[in-house]
């Protein structure tokens, strides 16, 4: 069995979510921080890099200061 590698922005949202629950992107979490559905994915697969302006807003989501994104 292969375990998964959790890119830094996967791992801190991770972290940020109760035990054993996992991150399901809404509709209104895409709007809210202005990421649409596929930009997104490519973020956490980290096949590219988040805006400054993008990290904000995920960190401001997820509570997670954005020096830790940074």
């Amino acid at each position: 069995m292969q375990a998964s590698v959790l890119t830094p922005i996967r791992e801190l949202i991770s972290e940020a979510l109760p035990a054993n629950m996992q991150f399901k992107p809404t509709k209104d979490f895409y709007q809210e921080v202005g990421i649409n559905k596929h930009r997104f994915s490519k973020i956490l697969r980290g096949e590219i890099q988040p805006e400054r302006n993008e990290l904000h807003a995920i960190a401001g989501h997820f509570h997670i200061p954005v020096h830790k994104l940074l």
